[in-house]
């Protein structure tokens, strides 16, 4: 038994005549005939009792007309809700980004996008760091993120747009604050304060340091810029930290480091397991145009994803 019969016995039930009942549900007579016969076999029992052009029901009939009408109420709103909530979703951008990115570009991002679109989408947006956003993208609190590369998401796609730029923090009485710039040899005699292994910038860091130099000392491990920002001020310690406006707020000399702008990169995330409504796809081609990056081939996987 599937909801078309029931759907065909609640309409015969309604008009009261095979005739009528078929022509309203644009089907044979024939074909409805033969559905209330299936049901009846079926259900082990007659459901109605035919007399000249009309019928009537049996008390099993109007027993489980109730029964088809209460299933094809609840189905139709379901179905009701389920179009709502897709239509909802739609008009949303559920985006989650780290600090560094929700604080300087985003907001002005969306402004523009939002110009270009009559004021769509609304964006929902989360301030995470980058673990979060992958654990939340796997398991579909968010939609999109704007955060670090971790290769243990290896179900996640991870589309490159920009990198950020690494300097050596160091209050401004500090030695090191009279270069221009800092090779990472010349912090071979310093304790250095910089990001956890257990996040993908730490670990980027250290890889990229090690691979210049392998002799250096890591002290400590923060968070964050504005933990590693404070940390250095208070103890004139040396820290290595992504260049953004989250040290601004510091008094801290910032001297460019001299290793590949290619050690951080950061990524428009997605599950591709996710069904993803045009404006992601949008929104992730605007961020990648305006940000001097030009056009992914992997953003073609994007567009092929709902």
């Amino acid at each position: 038994m599937n909801l078309h019969q029931l759907s065909y016995f609640r309409t015969l039930v309604e008009y009261r005549q095979f005739t009528i009942a078929a022509e309203e549900l644009h089907i044979s007579q024939p074909t409805l005939s033969n559905s209330i016969k299936s049901m009846e076999k079926e259900l082990g029992c007659l459901l109605v009792k035919r007399s000249g052009h009309q019928i009537e029901l049996t008390e099993y009939g109007k027993m489980f007309y109730n029964t088809a009408c209460s299933t094809l109420t609840v189905f139709d709103q379901g179905v009701k809700a389920l179009h709502d909530k897709v239509q909802s979703d739609a008009d949303y951008v559920n985006l989650a980004c780290i600090p560094t990115f929700i604080g300087t570009y985003l907001p002005r991002a969306i402004k523009a996008f939002q110009e270009i679109n009559g004021g769509m989408p609304k964006f929902i947006l989360a301030n995470q760091i980058s673990l979060p956003i992958l654990e939340g993208l796997v398991s579909d609190k968010y939609k999109m993120g704007i955060c670090s590369y971790d290769p243990r998401f290896e179900e996640l796609n991870f589309i490159p747009l920009y990198g950020e730029r690494f300097v050596v923090a160091v209050p401004p009485g500090h030695p090191l604050a009279a270069f221009e710039t800092i090779n990472p040899y010349m912090l071979t005699s310093y304790n250095l304060i910089t990001y956890g292994d257990d996040t993908p910038i730490g670990r980027e860091i250290r890889e990229s340091l090690a691979d210049i130099w392998a002799d250096l000392h890591i002290a400590d491990t923060l968070d964050g810029e504005i933990t590693i920002a404070g940390e250095a001020l208070a103890n004139d310690a040396v820290a290595v930290v992504a260049d953004t406006i989250l040290l601004d707020s510091f008094e801290l000399r910032r001297i460019p480091l001299n290793i590949s702008k290619d050690t951080h990169k950061v990524y428009i995330v997605y599950d591709p397991r996710r069904q993803l409504s045009h404006w992601y796809k949008e929104f992730g081609l605007f961020l990648q145009k305006d940000l001097g990056k030009g056009l992914n081939p992997r953003l073609k996987m994007l567009r092929s994803s709902s």
